[in-house]
This record gives structure tokens, C-alpha cells and sequence, in this order.
């Protein structure tokens, strides 16, 4: 039986029409392509993701933007977290509109054999964000996390979905162990094609100083330059407390140039602290004003000897 010639065709690039990145979270998050967050379990990436769907489902600004909001639904597949006992009443806590948050109840429901279905509760939807957590749970019985042509097929069939509906996709990682320092991006667990793949890369990790407080960098981006860092809390029942950008070029080293804004952290955070205990974002609203990054005040806070505590809900900072 003779072989049924392949269609094609040729595209001059002047027939073209150019076509700008829309954005679920302007500069971290595009519309139409896929991105991966990572960090070690226990950090907050899921409580991340809730966070984002809760906004988008609410019609509310993306954390720390000015642009104009968007509402849309959500489909969560999560293969960590229950429904009922774990993701519902987090998202709930989270301010979420529950009746546009989605999750597909499908038999093993997996990337490999089932972007159509996936793409068909997409449309039916009109779905602007779509969150795996994780990649490793939906990738199929024949597809194997570190073997290069499984994660190019997987990752480039949801791609095709993301593209043709200009639907975000947000898959949760974990990263491997042993590994540290190095590349970030190689600390993404699977092949490193799972990153190559992706156009946009966040990752989450833990302060220096203060174990209350995570990072969310941007470690890759191939459709605009990457992000500033944030910093941010996981505050009772799982709401994301953000605390503005994390400077994270300055090290805690002495730097030259940097000793005036250093001693006027201190003057701040020994003023505010002399009669009582006070809460954490107060003293950084209060050096945020005098133009003091997150990071210098954390060095201030370690060279002080100032701990943190929490009391009910509050984050209180004490002079040991």
C-alpha cells in the first residue's frame, strides 16, 4: 500500500503577521505557553498556584501588578493534595470563586494520551490556566521523566494546547536532591528538556535569615527578561502573604556602598523594637519607604540578633 504523501507547505516570514505575549502574571506568567514551578516539598508551590488560580477566578490583580485583571476559570489536577479535605478549603481561604475552579475526573488522566481530552475541557470552559502538580503524576505509563524524546513529545503536545487556546499551563515540579549550588534550572527533577522545554522557569526557595520567609525567583525566561525575585509568607490555612521584591544581588557580606542603608535598617528595627515585640511587616513597610531592599534588612535583622515568632496569625519580631 503506497505511502499517503505528507502535506506541506513554505512560509515567507513577510506573510507573517507579528503577535505580542499576552500575560497571566505580566513577566512571569504568559498566556499560550507553559510554566514550570519548582522547589523542595514544603516551600509553598501549591500554595503559589492556589494563590494565582484564587485571583484569576476572582477577576483579581496578579500579586504585587498593575495591570489590568483578568477572570477566567481554572482546571487544577493535582495528584498530591485531596480535594475535599486539602486543595477546597485552602482555595476557599484563598478567596477563590469556587464555581470556576475545575478539575477534570478522568481514569488516569495523563499528558501522553489525553491532551485531547484535556483540550476539549479547555474550550468547553473557556479555562485561561491549567496547573499539573505534579509533572511526574501525569505523565503517562510509557513516558519516562528523564528520557529527552518522552519529555519533547509530552511537553510539546501541551504546548500545542496552551498555544491554540492562549491558555496558560502551570506545571509544579519538585527538584532533585544532592545537587546543590550549580545551574538552577538543572535542579529541576527529570530531564533537563522539561526546562528547555518550557519558555518560563519559577522556582522557590528559602530565606537566609529568616525561615518564615520564601524566594520566588525567575530563573529562565525566553519571552521577556526575567522577573525581579519576590518574597513572600504561607500565612494560617495556607494565604500567600506578599512582601514586596527580594534583592537578591546583594550578599551578606560587606558590600561597599551599602553600609548607610545597613545602619539605617538598624536604626528602624532597634526604634520600633525598644518597647515591645512588633509585627515583621510593619518594620518592613517602614524601611521600604527609606528605599531599603528586603535583603539588606534581613542582614540587619541577623547582625541584631533578631528573632521571629508567631502569635496567632501576627509574625512578631523580638531582640533576642
Amino acid at each position: 500500500m503506497a505511502v499517503k504523501p505528507k502535506e506541506h507547505r513554505r512560509i515567507t516570514w513577510d506573510t507573517v503577521t507579528p503577535k505580542e505575549i499576552t500575560w497571566l502574571w505580566p513577566g512571569r506568567i504568559p498566556f499560550g505557553k507553559i510554566t514550570i514551578l519548582s522547589g523542595d516539598s514544603g516551600l509553598g508551590k501549591t500554595s503559589i498556584a492556589i494563590d494565582i488560580a484564587a485571583r484569576l477566578t476572582t477577576g483579581r490583580p496578579m500579586p504585587l501588578s498593575d495591570a489590568p485583571s483578568i477572570m477566567g476559570s481554572v482546571i487544577f489536577q493535582s495528584q498530591e493534595d485531596d480535594l475535599e479535605d486539602t486543595l477546597l478549603p485552602r482555595s476557599m481561604s484563598a478567596g477563590a470563586n469556587i464555581s470556576n475552579l475545575i478539575t477534570i475526573d478522568a481514569a488516569d488522566l495523563n499528558i501522553d494520551d489525553d491532551c485531547h481530552i484535556i483540550e476539549q475541557h479547555i474550550k468547553e470552559t473557556n479555562t485561561r490556566l491549567a496547573i499539573f502538580d505534579p509533572l511526574q503524576s501525569y505523565m503517562g505509563k510509557n513516558a519516562d521523566m528523564c528520557r529527552i524524546t518522552d519529555i519533547r513529545r509530552l511537553l510539546s503536545n501541551l504546548g500545542g494546547v496552551a498555544a491554540r487556546n492562549n491558555c496558560a499551563i502551570l506545571i509544579i515540579s519538585h527538584q532533585s536532591k544532592g545537587q546543590q549550588g550549580g545551574n538552577a534550572l538543572h535542579r529541576v527533577f527529570g530531564s533537563v528538556d522539561i526546562t528547555a522545554t518550557a519558555r518560563s522557569v519559577l522556582r522557590i526557595g528559602a530565606s537566609e535569615t529568616d525561615p518564615d520567609v520564601r524566594i520566588l525567583s525567575h530563573i529562565k525566561s525566553s519571552v521577556s527578561r526575567p522577573a525581579a525575585p519576590l518574597a513572600f509568607r504561607i500565612e494560617d490555612n495556607a494565604p500567600v502573604s506578599y512582601l514586596g521584591e527580594y534583592d537578591g544581588n546583594i550578599v551578606f557580606d560587606e558590600i561597599p556602598g551599602d553600609t548607610g542603608k545597613l545602619e539605617t535598617a538598624k536604626i528602624i528595627i532597634l526604634s520600633m523594637l525598644r518597647d515591645a515585640p512588633m509585627e515583621g511587616k510593619d518594620i518592613l513597610g517602614a524601611c521600604k519607604t527609606e528605599g531599603i531592599s528586603l535583603r539588606t534588612v534581613e542582614r540587619a535583622k541577623k547582625e541584631l540578633n533578631v528573632c521571629s515568632t508567631r502569635d496567632g496569625s501576627k509574625h512578631l519580631w523580638m531582640i533576642s
